[in-house]
């Protein structure tokens, strides 16, 4: 569906390159995607930062199907003057430039998302009681693309995003030389939710490893005690036990999130063990506290790396978690 707006007052074709613009018309107003009209941009909404409007505007993108991205920049020449209209485009807007052929270098083959979609909005600055402002002066909402479904939508690489916590536990799971699936799985039992459903896909986390790996090139073994300590710092309700051998090598090491532990605190009535996950690298043991929640979905209590899982280090780990 349409929806095409336009300030009169700050009447300008969008160019989303050199050779495509849009006519705007009123004839075909229609909308997108069923929304509430609350939550719809409109000619004359006022925003205090154009940060804030982009955020606006990216909510209702993924309530709609698709994501944004900025596109082009309007200022005044001269002192004071500055940046004055923006312009957000749907990710799709736009056409790929056809790159020469190079004989030398081989090319990557690979298809661009860019269609030439016309979905934008357009936030002018302004001035009211000597206080600046945004006010939205453009809007279309007319894709020639098919939009995504909810479920579809937050595989978008604008909606991917790893926090700083989660992070920390992926450099932690690196330490210990987990798979990503692994790493993947023990994040979802942790957070509660259905398989797939992390802010976060196997490939944001591969990327995220190979970055951590040219951060510390000469050492790939990260000292998962340090990060352990790291944490603790940052998340007193972090807790982890270690055991040390004869040699001052590390034996045994557990360690739970102050999530898990309120988890435990409350759905620790029955407890799982589970054991049956190696670590194949390292040949040692993965095992995992695991509970079940009111909506009969697994929680994620506590981990544990064993160098031997014989009576000893079964018994440690029972006691100390």
């Amino acid at each position: 569906m349409l929806m095409v707006y336009d300030d009169p007052s700050n009447q300008q074709s969008l160019s989303l390159d050199d050779g495509s613009s849009t006519e705007e018309s009123h004839d075909d107003t229609r909308l997108s995607l069923e929304t509430n009209t609350d939550t719809v941009p409109y000619i004359g909404q006022r925003f205090a930062t154009h940060d804030a409007a982009y955020q606006f505007y990216s909510e209702f993108a993924k309530r709609c199907g698709f994501s944004i991205r900025r596109h082009r920049t309007e200022g005044k020449d001269g002192i004071g003057k500055g940046l004055t209209r923006r312009y957000f485009v749907c990710h799709r807007a736009g056409n790929t430039p056809v790159k020469a052929a190079n004989e030398g270098k081989q090319q990557r083959n690979r298809k661009s998302s860019r269609c030439g979609c016309q979905a934008y909005i357009r936030i002018s600055k302004s001035s009211e009681l000597g206080a600046f402002e945004w006010r939205v002066t453009g809007f279309a909402n007319h894709h020639n693309h098919e939009l995504l479904e909810p479920n579809q939508v937050r595989f978008l690489p604008a909606y991917r995003s790893i926090s700083e916590a989660d992070k920390s536990r992926i450099l932690m799971f690196a330490k210990t030389r987990i798979s990503v699936q692994q790493m993947m799985r023990l994040l979802e039992l942790e957070k509660c939710v259905e398989p797939g459903y992390l802010p976060f896909t196997e490939k944001d986390v591969r990327n995220l490893l190979q970055s951590f790996r040219k951060i510390d090139s000469e050492d790939e073994s990260i000292d998962l005690l340090r990060i352990c300590r790291n944490i603790k710092d940052k998340e007193p309700d972090f807790k982890f036990e270690y055991l040390l051998d004869s040699n001052n090598r590390l034996e045994n090491i557990a360690w739970s999130y102050a999530s898990s532990i309120e988890s435990y605190d409350v759905f620790g009535d029955a407890v799982v063990f589970d054991t049956t996950h190696r670590l194949t690298a390292i040949d040692m043991p993965l095992g995992i506290w695991i509970g079940v929640n009111n909506y009969g979905t697994p929680c994620f209590f506590g981990c544990v790396i064993l160098r031997e899982e014989n009576l000893r280090s079964l018994s440690w780990a029972l006691k100390v978690i």
